[in-house]
C-alpha cells in the first residue's frame, strides 16, 4: 500500500492555494470562503458540520474575546473522518480571515490575485494563513483518498475571526468539537526555511485608560490639570510594569525574545481646544498576558501596577485613571515539551525537511489559546508561512515549503493516531522543562 504521504500533490497544493488567495476573505466577510470550503468537504465521505453562531449568542458565552470588525455571525466547517478501529481524534485547524491589504499601491500585484513566481505564491494571506490551511486541507485529503484503515478520528476545521480575537474558534468550541490532540498551521518558517514547532505563545488583552483633568485657559495654564501630563505619570508606570513582567520570566524559550511581553499605546485622544488645558484624555493600550497569568490576572496586575506607581501624586491619587477592558483577545498558552505530540511533529518534520525543527515560544497570541486554555486540548503550532511576511504588502509564501509541511501533517497525524488518548492529556499550566 502506498505511504499516506503520496497522496500529497504539489500541483493541487498550488492550484488550492491560488483559489483561496482569491477569495478576499477579509476579518468579517468570511461567508464565501467557507462555503467553498465547505463545498470542497462534500467530494469525501465525510462528515460535515457547517453552521454559523450568531454574535449575540456569542457576546453573550462568558469566555467571549470581543471583538472589533461589525459581523452578525461567525461562520465555521468543520469535517471529520472516522477511521475504522477506536483512537484518538487529532484536530487540524485554521482560520480563513485576513488582515485588509491597505495601500493597494505597495503591491506589485493585485492583492488577492494569487500570482505564482517560481516557488512563491503572492497575495493577502499567502502566509498568515492560507498556505498552512491549504497543507491541513491536503493532508485531510490524502486520508479521505486512501481509505479508513487508522485507528481514531481526524478532524479539520475552518474557523473565522483569528485576526479579530479568536471568536471563531470559541464557535467552533462551542458547537462541541473536541481532539486528543491540536495542529494550527499558523506561519512559523523562519530565515532558514524550515518551519519552528512553536509549542508556547505570549497572550494580549486590549484595555482603555481615561485620564482626568481640568481645564483652564492655556495662558493659565497652571491653574488648570493638565490630563496629558498625568498620562505620562501613567504611561511610565505601564512601563515598569512591563519591566517587572519581562525580568520575572523564566521560560527558557520565551526569554529569548527582547520582550516577550509587549504593552503597548496605541491610540490618545483628548482635549478639546489649543487654548484650554486638557481635561480628559483616553488611550488604548495593548497589555501582554505571560505564560503564568489568565487574562484577569493579566489586567489585574496591569491595574495593581499602575495603581502603585501613581499613590504619591496628589492629583491622581484623588482622581484615579479608569481602566476597563476593551477585548480579552488571546490568553497564553503552553504545551509541555516532552508531550507525545510535540515529539509526534518534530519526528515527522525532521523525516521531511531532514533536520530537526527548532522548538521554539513566540511573543504574540493566536488560537491555540481557546483550544488549550478553554478546551483542554494540546495543541502545537507548525506552518509554513513567514510571520516576518505576514500583513505586509506583497506577502508571500513557499509552495515547496506548504507542501512538505502537508506531507509532515501527514506522518504527524498517522503516529498520533496509533497512541494511547490517555498519554496525551493537557497538564495543567506545566512549564516546559
Amino acid at each position: 500500500m502506498a505511504r499516506r504521504s503520496s497522496y500529497v500533490d504539489i500541483d493541487r497544493i498550488r492550484d488550492r492555494l491560488v483559489s483561496l488567495i482569491r477569495i478576499p476573505s477579509i476579518t468579517g466577510e468570511e461567508d464565501a470562503i467557507v462555503s467553498h470550503i465547505a463545498n470542497w468537504l462534500q467530494q469525501f465521505d465525510a462528515e460535515i458540520d457547517y453552521w454559523n453562531d450568531g454574535i449575540a449568542s456569542l457576546q453573550r458565552d462568558p469566555r467571549y474575546p470581543g471583538h472589533e470588525v461589525e459581523r452578525a455571525w461567525a461562520p465555521v466547517v468543520v469535517g471529520v473522518l472516522r477511521g475504522e478501529q477506536p483512537g484518538p481524534s487529532v484536530l487540524l485547524t485554521g482560520h480563513v480571515d485576513v488582515v485588509p491589504p491597505g495601500d493597494y499601491t505597495r503591491w506589485q500585484d493585485e492583492p488577492f490575485s494569487g500570482v505564482t513566481r517560481g516557488d512563491r505564491v503572492f497575495g493577502c494571506g499567502a502566509s498568515d494563513m492560507k498556505s498552512g490551511l491549504v497543507a491541513a486541507m491536503a493532508c485531510f485529503e490524502a486520508f479521505a483518498e486512501s481509505g479508513r484503515n487508522f485507528p481514531g478520528r481526524i478532524i479539520f476545521a475552518a474557523v473565522p475571526a483569528e485576526e479579530d480575537s479568536g471568536l471563531g474558534t470559541l464557535a467552533a468550541i462551542r458547537g462541541g468539537w473536541q481532539a486528543d490532540a491540536c495542529i494550527i498551521p499558523e506561519p512559523t518558517t523562519g530565515a532558514s526555511g524550515v518551519p519552528e514547532l512553536v509549542i508556547a505563545h505570549a497572550g494580549a488583552m486590549s484595555l482603555k485608560v481615561e485620564v482626568p483633568g481640568k481645564s483652564a485657559h492655556a495662558s493659565k495654564r497652571l491653574q488648570g490639570e493638565s490630563a496629558l501630563d498625568h498620562f505620562f505619570t501613567i504611561y511610565q508606570a505601564m512601563r515598569e510594569d512591563e519591566r517587572r513582567l519581562n525580568e520575572r520570566e523564566k521560560h527558557p524559550l520565551m526569554g529569548v525574545h527582547p520582550l516577550p511581553y509587549a504593552t503597548n499605546v496605541g491610540t490618545i485622544q483628548g482635549g478639546l481646544w489649543s487654548s484650554s488645558v486638557m481635561d480628559h484624555l483616553e488611550a488604548q493600550v495593548r497589555v501582554g498576558v505571560a505564560l503564568d497569568e489568565t487574562i484577569d490576572e493579566a489586567e489585574a496586575r496591569f491595574r495593581d501596577g499602575v495603581m502603585a506607581q501613581i499613590k504619591d501624586d496628589p492629583w491622581l491619587r484623588e482622581n484615579p485613571p479608569r481602566i476597563t477592558r476593551l477585548a480579552s483577545g488571546f490568553g497564553s498558552a503552553q504545551t509541555r515539551r516532552d508531550h507525545p505530540l510535540v515529539e509526534a511533529l518534530a519526528e515527522s518534520a525532521e523525516e521531511e525537511f531532514r533536520r530537526t525543527p527548532e522548538v521554539a515560544a513566540v511573543p504574540y497570541g493566536c488560537d491555540m489559546s481557546g483550544w488549550v486554555r478553554l478546551a483542554g486540548v494540546p495543541t502545537v503550532i507548525y506552518g509554513p508561512g513567514e510571520i516576518d511576511l505576514a500583513h505586509a504588502p506583497n506577502e508571500s509564501v513557499s509552495l515547496e515549503a506548504t507542501y512538505k509541511v502537508a506531507r509532515t501533517l501527514v506522518k504527524t497525524t498517522e503516529r498520533l493516531l496509533e497512541m494511547d488518548p490517555a498519554t496525551m492529556k493537557l497538564v495543567p499550566d506545566d512549564a516546559v522543562p
